[in-house]
């Protein structure tokens, strides 16, 4: 075979060679496109490594439901701080979000998606205010505070609201007060929760009761709902009061200052109102 053909098979073998390698690469590369791996993954350079979850689709339920666990692991200790990587949220906050969590694990494949994509960007800050925000986002909506327990108390004649709880939208109870003597001026009546009939206080912005059917030295109850509004409303012995949303409760008598307010004695015994919250039947 002559020289000058031989050479001209040898470059032709050559770029045969070079043509089939560079195939076989780019069949490389296009195997390797998709969501990367699952684990901990570098973004940018200078930036926090971020905790990329498994696709949760690939793995059947059993799995899919201890790997929520790990997966929550990982995210929570990064903001706790463990990865000495410049992330470290507030602890109290951390432990809210993993309470939440814990009781809904369906959100926790949803929320470490949410938390790669933050996480991604670099931007700590934002990404602290985002989980910050987190255990109310998912609990919106939600009551984890039903009223449904019997309290016993004592009612304050020297003070503004008490005992202030949380009740959830649409429990229904009943307060109810014995009938113990005080009076709330020196020279006053003596007068029990239902008020002194003879100083209505309706209409009159400066008394805290100035609904229809207030009395001076009244026992009321106020309603703090979470949409902010509040409301009062006329207990005096009896009162059966059902949430119109989620929110709090708490009670005082109606009057403007306490300084001389008082306690009827008898034979050394001192009268207190007791008061008991409850479910209603």
């Amino acid at each position: 075979m002559p020289a000058v053909v031989r050479w001209t098979l040898v470059v032709i073998l050559f770029l045969v060679s070079i043509g089939t390698s560079g195939d076989a690469e780019a069949k490389r590369k296009k195997k390797h496109k998709g969501p990367p791996p699952e684990g901990w993954m570098a973004v940018e350079e200078g930036q926090p490594e971020c905790y990329n979850p498994p696709v949760w689709e690939s793995l059947d339920l059993i799995d899919r439901k201890m790997k929520r666990s790990d997966v929550m692991d990982e995210m929570l200790g990064q903001w706790r701080g463990n990865r000495n990587d410049g992330v470290s949220f507030n602890e109290v906050m951390v432990e809210k979000v993993e309470t939440v969590l814990l009781g809904r694990p369906e959100a926790i494949e949803q929320v470490v998606q949410d938390n790669l994509t933050h996480c991604s960007k670099g931007n700590i800050s934002a990404w602290g205010a985002w989980a910050s925000g987190l255990a109310k986002s998912l609990t919106a909506g939600e009551c984890n505070t039903p009223f449904d327990y019997t309290m016993f108390d004592h009612l304050d004649i020297e003070t503004e609201w008490q005992r202030n709880r949380l009740i959830c939208k649409g429990n229904k109870v009943v307060l109810k007060a014995s009938k113990d003597k005080y009076r709330i001026t020196d020279d006053g009546p003596w007068i029990t929760v239902e008020g002194d009939p003879a100083m209505p206080t309706s209409g009159l912005s400066d008394w805290p009761c100035h609904i229809d059917g207030c009395l001076a030295g009244i026992l009321m109850l106020k309603f703090k709902g979470e949409s902010g509004q509040e409301s009062i409303y006329v207990v005096g012995r009896r009162l059966v009061f059902t949430a119109p949303e989620h929110g709090s409760i708490e009670f005082r008598i109606n009057d403007t200052q306490f300084f001389d307010n008082k306690w009827w004695t008898s034979g050394g015994i001192v009268d207190h109102t007791s008061i008991e919250i409850s479910p209603a039947p």
